[in-house]
């Protein structure tokens, strides 16, 4: 999910098929987005009978959803937003769906963004799916475990990391004093757990 970005930041094949020109071709088996490109929302029932759709974002960016934007659905390709209104739960209409039924047959699908887009729109952020996977360890150097989970507590994301082969998780919340440092490329995080900071 591109869902939430951790403080400081961290797609071709969007802009490419953006060139292209593409609009969701319902009842085709056009290809969506690769499923390790962020999701930004999932699409939920139809609203009228002009095609739109009820769509639950998953994402802090701001104006994802807006008249223009180039959206990913799985299994059916890209699609442009022709309008957008509401706020927690959006009514959508992409260009191409212009009744119901079309619009029923997007329902449940995933709305994805590819990375590169992703961390462009996250700017000084680091992308949840980017810190998966990532191992944790001390400023010494000592192995904590892998960061296998994610979790929004409040304003403050979560980071859950597992040691391997056990069943323990300790849980470290995104803030300056324990998360010190994060090396994507490296495939790491410095971290200094709350009851060392004690």
């Amino acid at each position: 999910m591109e869902q939430r970005s951790t403080s400081k930041s961290t797609d071709k094949r969007a802009r490419a098929a953006a060139g292209r020109g593409r609009t969701i071709a319902v009842g085709t088996s056009a290809g969506g987005g690769r499923s390790d490109d962020p999701i930004v929302g999932i699409v939920g029932a139809p609203h009228g009978v002009r095609g739109e759709v009820k769509v639950h974002p998953r994402t802090d960016v701001a104006d994802r959803f807006r008249k223009g934007s180039r959206l990913l659905c799985d299994g059916l390709g890209e699609g442009v937003v022709a309008s957008v209104r509401g706020a927690d739960v959006l009514i959508v209409r992409f260009d191409g769906l212009t009744t119901r039924t079309e619009a029923e047959r997007i329902r449940g699908r995933n709305l994805r963004v590819s990375r590169a887009e992703a961390r462009r729109a996250a700017k000084e952020a680091y992308l949840w799916a980017d810190l998966l996977g990532l191992r944790a360890e001390t400023p010494d150097g000592k192995a904590l475990g892998i960061v296998s989970e994610v979790l929004r507590a409040g304003e403050t994301d979560v980071l859950v990391v597992r040691a391997d082969g056990s069943r323990e998780e300790l849980m470290l919340p995104a803030i300056a004093s324990v998360i010190r440092d994060v090396d994507i490329a490296g495939g790491r995080i410095v971290v200094v757990p709350q009851e060392v900071l004690g």
